[in-house]
């Protein structure tokens, strides 16, 4: 009977490692495939949830081994009087509070500080002194700042005047990681040269990327059918959302006027207008085949496209334009678009994945969704920036030392994209934010397709500017708009072709 039993627990002993070691090697080959899609994907931190470095996939990068000595790397980041939820949170951290993000940002820092002998400064300043104090320190050569996160309507301004250090002269950054976004390189380098680059350093780009919410409660009521299933079978579009809006919109109050007190099929702002167009494959400019920037708004393409956004988004019985009725009120439309949500008063909203947050206590449920396509033949589901609040990451060539820079911001982008990352999209997305296992799907779709609008960054002739404010009016006619500024238009990109060709 000893026998017996001494076999039977050698038996189970040699079962039990097996498994263990089959079980390993399923998860390191899980792991290699979650590296290699993550390399294809155009924001590279959204599918990892591993939240520590000591389990990344890809080794640190090969850096010299640097020391400052004790300095103070700073690095200028930007706040908003209002929203106050704009303010950059990815960049400073004194010490661990228990926030999510907060954490990830100190731990970040704090080992960034252990391989250069540093400390890690962030300069936050109101976003409107950003510009002038970049230009400031570089024009007078202070070195007070190693490095930037600007908004990318401030990086269209200050990259034609060469107030960056271009990145092919930053020795250490490697674009082709996946740490640094390769839409962002694609879409906006000019004359393959880029000043700036959206990186895993930052959370700010993730939070101002474009989506749309849907209320659950109002689905249900209405009996709308599965919207997720729409997405995944490719028939989420403009028509079928305008369809849909059609299905809840109502005079809730019977007074025969539509406003704040009734129901609709969608909340929408100005920005997202330009959203809605790149979500269909247009753009307010694109590049020609040498890379250089190029209006494309006027092609019949994307003519047909904003003609259909008007179209659908100007009946305002089924759509509510929160910026055209608040504004006049002298009220927040921020805060008006999300009371009317909350309140179920809308099956669709639009948002930047940073507006979410605001609704982490709504009763009802809701689910997050991909910008529409234009038509079922569209291949991918396409969510730009928002170039107002977006951010990406720059080197001033007034830094002390470009070359300390250029390691400091590539090894803090490697740890942001094992630590900052995973805090970000894990935790407080999918697990703060997201109700729903499909909504986590989305979010892949959502962070995976992101774009970048060079025509909107640089504003050719104030095109990307017109087509927003267009909406809070109700104007239709932009074919008009672009036939009186076609040579405006034209000469601001043949000015910025030639100050970036000036540049070295």
């Amino acid at each position: 009977m000893r026998k017996i039993i001494s076999v039977l627990i050698l038996c189970s002993l040699f079962i039990t490692a097996l498994f263990v070691n089959i079980s390993c090697g399923n998860s390191n080959s899980n792991t290699q495939n979650n590296s290699q899609n993550q390399a294809n994907a155009s924001d590279d931190g959204n599918a990892d949830s591993q939240a520590d470095t000591t389990s990344a996939t890809l080794p640190p990068p090969d850096l010299p081994a640097i020391n400052l000595g004790g300095a103070n790397f700073v690095i200028l980041s930007s706040n908003w009087v209002n929203p106050a939820s704009w303010d950059q949170k990815d960049i400073g951290a004194d010490a661990e509070n228990g926030d999510t993000i907060n954490d990830a940002v100190y731990k970040r820092n704090s080992l960034t500080e252990q391989q250069f002998n540093c400390k890690i400064i962030d300069n936050q300043l109101d976003n409107s002194l950003i510009e002038s104090t970049i230009k400031k320190a570089v024009n007078a050569g202070d070195g007070s700042l190693d490095a930037v996160t600007i908004r990318l309507r401030s990086y269209g301004v200050l990259a034609p005047i060469n107030d960056f250090v271009e990145f092919s002269r930053l020795k250490y950054n490697d674009l082709a990681k996946p740490w640094w976004d390769q839409n962002c390189v694609n879409d906006l380098s000019i004359d393959h040269k880029i000043f700036a680059v959206a990186s895993d350093m930052t959370i700010m780009d993730k939070e101002s990327t474009c989506a749309m919410i849907f209320n659950k409660k109002m689905q249900a009521d209405y009996g709308v059918e599965d919207l997720y299933k729409l997405v995944t079978d490719g028939k989420w579009t403009l028509d079928k959302m305008l369809e849909l809006c059609k299905t809840v919109s109502s005079d809730l109050d019977g007074n025969g006027i539509m406003d704040d007190k009734d129901a609709y099929g969608i909340l929408y702002q100005r920005d997202s207008m330009t959203s809605f167009l790149s979500g269909c494959g247009e753009f307010i400019g694109g590049k020609d085949d040498n890379d250089l920037p190029i209006l494309t708004l006027n092609t019949p393409k994307a003519l047909d496209v904003l003609n259909k956004l008007y179209d659908i988004l100007y009946q305002d019985q089924y759509c509510f334009q929160v910026m055209r009725f608040f504004d006049k009120l002298g009220q927040d439309f921020t805060v008006g678009m999300d009371n009317m949500f909350e309140n179920n008063q809308a099956l669709f909203m639009w948002i930047r994945m940073n507006d979410v947050e605001g609704l982490r206590n709504m009763p009802a449920d809701f689910g997050i969704l991909p910008i529409p396509k234009y038509d079922e033949t569209q291949t991918n589901y396409l969510q730009t920036v928002n170039p107002y609040v977006g951010v990406v990451t720059a080197v001033p060539q007034s830094a002390p030392s470009i070359d300390n820079s250029s390691a400091v911001l590539e090894y803090m982008s490697y740890q942001g994209k094992y630590i900052l990352q995973p805090a970000y999209y894990d935790i407080v997305l999918q697990t703060k934010i997201a109700r729903d296992q499909e909504s986590e799907q989305m979010l892949n779709i959502i962070f995976e397709n992101r774009a970048y609008d060079i025509g909107d960054v640089f504003d050719f002739g104030g095109l990307g500017s017109d087509v927003i404010n267009m909406s809070t009016t109700f104007d239709r006619d932009i074919t008009s708009k672009i036939d009186k500024k076609q040579n405006t238009v034209q000469k601001a990109i043949d000015k910025l072709v030639a100050n970036i060709q000036a540049i070295d």
